[in-house]
């Protein structure tokens, strides 16, 4: 395949991923139930937080990161992109995928049993976007009192 094909395949894959953030927001708000990634900021102000400590690399399933440290609105709760201003850098990811360029490691916050974006929010969208389930990731600790799990979460 062509460096012109991986284009078009990514942007492809972008206006689709768009598409469902914008039907996932529409179904949230019929429905009531929250479609946003969780603010870090927000848990910080929120949660008594203590120490934290390097862990270092790790493979993190995706379904455990639920938020973002500064770009929380930029993607729904599934990493789907939400805004046309991040097609540039999305698709510039998305075509390395298809190249199958090694991308390098997400940076995440780990509190409890869920994680948030430091860094690599389009990288987490496009492998939530292609079905990946684990991704390649630097993982600091924080610790807190309070319990955040995955199932608490969801609901």
């Amino acid at each position: 395949m062509t460096s012109a094909t991986f284009n078009l395949l990514a942007i492809r894959d972008f206006d689709r991923a768009v598409n469902k953030a914008h039907w996932r927001d529409w179904l949230s708000w019929l429905i009531k139930k929250n479609n946003n990634l969780i603010s870090y900021e927000e848990i910080r102000r929120t949660l008594p937080l203590s120490s934290q400590r390097y862990l270092g690399f790790q493979f993190v399933p995706l379904e455990n990161i639920v938020g973002s440290e500064g770009r929380h609105r930029d993607f729904d709760r599934n990493f789907f992109p939400r805004q046309s201003y991040l097609k540039s850098r999305w698709v510039n990811i998305g075509k390395a995928r298809y190249k199958e360029v090694t991308l390098p490691p997400v940076e995440l916050i780990k509190i409890d049993e869920v994680y948030f974006v430091r860094d690599g929010n389009h990288r987490i969208s496009v492998a939530r976007t292609k079905g990946q389930e684990f991704i390649d990731a630097t993982v600091t600790e924080i610790d807190t009192p309070v319990s955040l799990k995955i199932a608490d979460l969801k609901k």
